[in-house]
């Protein structure tokens, strides 16, 4: 019997050191490693920030400090709705041969709430007061928005949870997305846009295209 309490409490040991612990990757540093499975990671060039990324579904061999995230899926079973709830992984990188890292979302969405909670509650624990929060808390709804500028981990932090209701409203979660990004990113225009255009916002405000600018626009 003890042997075989030790061989399962093994097996679990494992388990969680197989995972790879998103609060340890270096910005900078290549995740080729990671990404470059093809049949768990897909190239994404439309998205935010003008950065390319990869993105996955299949999150169970990731955590974020000793706090697992798990992969979920679900369609919305009231009549006519195409909506589906999917958690997910994206990493932002430079570009899609060096793969280094320049940031990271977690989307969190599933019916146990406790994981977005615990992300959140680990990150107001670690980085203290935000630099900006919006929150709406109440017992039927929650839209709440977080921003960090962690400079000793060279990191902006920018969390939102709102509530997301299914099944023509009868059943709710809370839905969490946490992006960290490198500090002093800066959002790449589109190349198809009009470069006097470009000229004349850099004027206005010089920092226009500055990520953390971007982020702290959307608080007022």
């Amino acid at each position: 019997m003890k042997q075989l309490l030790l061989f399962m409490m093994i097996i679990m040991l494992t388990s969680c050191n197989s995972q790879i612990d998103l609060e340890t990757l270096k910005f900078d540093t290549s995740i080729s490693s990671i990404v470059n499975d093809s049949t768990k990671f897909a190239k994404d060039k439309n998205i935010d920030y003008g950065l390319v990324a990869y993105s996955t579904e299949d999150i169970d061999k990731f955590r974020y400090g000793n706090i697992n995230i798990s992969s979920f899926s679900m369609k919305d079973n009231a009549k006519n709705s195409l909506i589906t709830y999917t958690s997910t992984l994206t990493f932002y990188v430079d570009n899609f041969k060096n793969n280094k890292l320049s940031g990271l979302i977690i989307k969190n969405e599933n019916e146990n709430e406790s994981e977005g909670i615990k992300l959140l509650k680990h990150f107001k624990t670690k980085l203290g007061k935000p630099l900006l929060e919006n929150h709406n808390d109440s017992d039927d709804f929650i839209q709440s928005a977080y921003l960090w500028d962690n400079k000793k981990n060279n990191q902006v932090v920018y969390i939102t949870q709102h509530t997301e209701y299914f099944s023509e409203e009868k059943n709710r979660f809370i839905s969490t997305e946490i992006t960290i990004l490198k500090s002093g990113m800066k959002l790449k225009p589109r190349e198809d846009n009009n470069p006097e255009n470009i000229k004349k916002i850099l004027e206005e405000n010089p920092n226009a295209f500055d990520v953390l600018e971007i982020l702290k626009s959307r608080f007022y």
